[in-house]
């Protein structure tokens, strides 16, 4: 009854199909989905890039045995011609569920496409493909008025996968609506979901990332530990962490940070411990993370000067903020000599353009050769990386040269002027940008007005002047009140 009073009322949704597609009967949705699903080689190819590549440093997928035994099922009915007649439907291949399945495993392909040996502009176009055709199979499955938990992963992975391309802004938006389908699911509380099978509330309780259980837990696997940096990554966001006890709670911080770390498996802890390859590539990838999240940490004893006198909480405050930042370049140049993850992930480059950015204006460390030299390889890193995009590019359009967000590209960039200006270097603004690997033409005239009228960054401190760097509006509002 208190269902059918929520119809009734306008607190539920009505709509058992979507309503903004042109779809008039089942066998026009039918063809639909059969128009965007994936074909078996495409399968075998991208989500072994996935499986591989993609998943272990972001394991969105609850239950991933589940899923590659859903996936044999689906390679199963395509080889057996379920999914070929455009004249039959397959009914249990034409529900929600299904299409919602299929929108899941098209958006783990486009990450695999991502992070495959693929040359650039194939890479960017089939990655791009894919996520196309799992956002038509998310409106097939009528996902805004019927998620479910395949859909709610599928637009998660979509999410990152978006966000490594470059495309930040729109991945920050996605976010944002697929929090909100997943509140709307009940997936937050433990009240919500006390009525499904265990198995279920197992598989909801991850992917919400609820991890009460492990907070006792020694020997923690990579996968536990980031779950656990990230709920102090949170905490550490939120507005009230820094006040007036700002050093307190720093100091805070970094004891649970540490303690976090001795808490992870052996190989994490220590690179000496590192066995396999896969080993190698989760130590290095948890000492980017951590060793970003001490940098954050340390921030407020980065803005004040050596001109004034320093307490001793400081002071020990701005040697753990040095050491991390050198730690997150070095674990970055270490980890892309191994693997194309770090170069591909948005988290990561983030971490890098950052961390080496600080280490060029900040005093403690813009005279340090250590740190020099380390920002010298990073810029090395990328402005080769991008060279090799734009040669493979060839002539394509402006988007295909554009695989850093726009922040990310002036970071890069502003840290090239700032490391000339500091070894003598008179270096045009033109040629600045072509030393990096990168085009200015590509960008819209609202964020290059002013980029190299900075000023002098050592008149600031450096966290506010990496603010200015990342924060920068990258929309122009100024026509809004115009119709043509």
């Amino acid at each position: 009854m208190a269902r059918e009073v929520g119809s009734v009322l306008g607190l539920q949704n009505t709509f058992s199909i979507y309503p903004f597609m042109d779809q008039k009967t089942p066998h026009d949705r039918w063809k639909s989905l059969l128009s965007v699903l994936p074909q078996r080689n495409e399968v075998l190819k991208f989500f072994h890039y996935y499986r591989i590549t993609a998943y272990p440093f972001n394991p969105i997928l609850a239950d991933m045995d589940r899923f590659e035994s859903d996936l044999c099922t689906y390679l199963n009915a395509h080889a057996s011609g379920e999914l070929r007649d455009q004249g039959r439907i397959t009914e249990r291949w034409a529900t929600d569920k299904s299409i919602g399945h299929i929108s899941l495993l098209l958006a783990t392909l486009a990450a695999g496409a991502h992070y495959s040996d693929i040359d650039y502009p194939e890479r960017l176009e089939l990655a791009t493909n894919f996520a196309r055709r799992s956002f038509h199979a998310l409106r097939l499955a009528n996902f805004l008025f019927r998620p479910s938990l395949d859909i709610i992963q599928a637009l998660v992975i979509l999410g990152n996968t978006i966000q490594n391309m470059g495309q930040s802004d729109a991945a920050w938006a996605l976010l944002g609506t697929t929090i909100r389908l997943a509140q709307t699911m009940g997936l937050h509380t433990e009240r919500s979901t006390i009525h499904l099978p265990e198995y279920v509330q197992a598989k909801v309780r991850k992917l919400w990332s609820t991890i009460n259980s492990l907070l006792q837990k020694q020997d923690l696997s990579y996968r536990e530990v980031m779950h656990f940096l990230t709920r102090l990554g949170l905490d550490i966001m939120r507005p009230e962490f820094f006040g007036a006890s700002e050093a307190d709670r720093s100091f805070e911080a970094l004891e649970q940070i540490d303690n976090l770390y001795q808490r992870g498996k052996s190989h994490l802890q220590v690179r000496e411990n590192c066995v396999t390859f896969q080993e190698h590539l989760e130590h290095l990838a948890l000492k980017m993370h951590s060793s970003f999240c001490l940098s954050v940490v340390c921030r407020p004893a980065m803005k004040q000067s050596q001109c004034q006198p320093l307490l001793m909480q400081t002071d020990i405050l701005r040697a753990r903020a040095k050491g991390s930042l050198i730690d997150a370049s070095r674990a970055f140049l270490d980890f892309q000599a191994l693997s194309v993850v770090p170069m591909r992930s948005w988290s990561m480059v983030h971490t890098v353009l950052s961390s080496t950015l600080l280490l060029c204006i900040w005093e403690e460390t813009r005279n340090d050769p250590e740190c020099r030299d380390l920002q010298q390889r990073v810029i090395d890193i990328f402005s080769s990386v991008d060279s090799q995009a734009s040669e493979e590019g060839g002539s394509g359009s402006e988007n295909e040269g554009q695989w850093l967000s726009a922040r990310h590209i002036r970071a890069l960039v502003t840290l090239r002027g700032a490391l000339d200006r500091q070894q003598d270097v008179s270096v045009p603004e033109n040629e600045a940008w072509t030393g990096a690997g990168l085009n200015p033409a590509q960008f819209p005239a609202s964020l290059l007005n002013g980029f190299f009228d900075v000023g002098n960054p050592l008149d600031t401190s450096p966290v506010s002047y990496l603010d200015s760097i990342m924060n920068v509006p990258m929309f122009d509002f100024t026509q809004e009140n115009t119709f043509l």
